[in-house]
């Protein structure tokens, strides 16, 4: 079972009496709050596409969940300027990566990401897909 390590931002009231809060995720099993969703939860969510399950984040349902189905995820690789549109090389058009830049597939489930100052996650393990971290493999879908 996996202990939920999220962060659980509380509302706060701010001078003006508006109040600030942040988006929670559910465990998919019983729907209790886990703590804030994560950038690529906010991203998929509104993308249209499925969440993740993190039935194994919940005290309550972790322990009988079972194994996550894998999903496929594309991803950008390259140098930190290249991604940010900030380097030097020569790309196909305004706006577009330079030919520095890759897309690769990788497991969404079994990858492990942090949260990042440009508002994306920046993968910090990246599992290849087809993925043979466990769970039942679902095929790659593009939006």
């Amino acid at each position: 079972m996996t202990v939920s390590a999220r962060t659980n931002t509380p509302d706060r009231v701010n001078p003006d009496g508006s109040k600030t809060i942040t988006t929670k995720r559910a465990c998919n099993g019983c729907g209790q709050l886990l703590g804030d969703i994560t950038n690529s939860e906010l991203a998929a969510a509104i993308a249209g596409s499925p969440l993740p399950d993190v039935r194994r984040e919940c005290p309550q349902c972790g322990p009988t969940a079972p194994e996550p189905v894998c999903i496929p995820v594309t991803l950008v690789a390259g140098d930190m300027l290249c991604l940010e549109f900030e380097c030097d090389h020569d790309s196909v058009e305004p706006g577009s990566y330079c030919t520095e830049v890759r897309e690769e597939t990788a497991c969404a489930t079994h990858s492990t990401s942090v949260a990042a100052e440009h508002g994306f996650d920046e993968v910090t393990h990246a599992e290849p897909w087809p993925c043979r971290a466990g769970g039942e493999a679902r095929e790659p879908s593009r939006a």
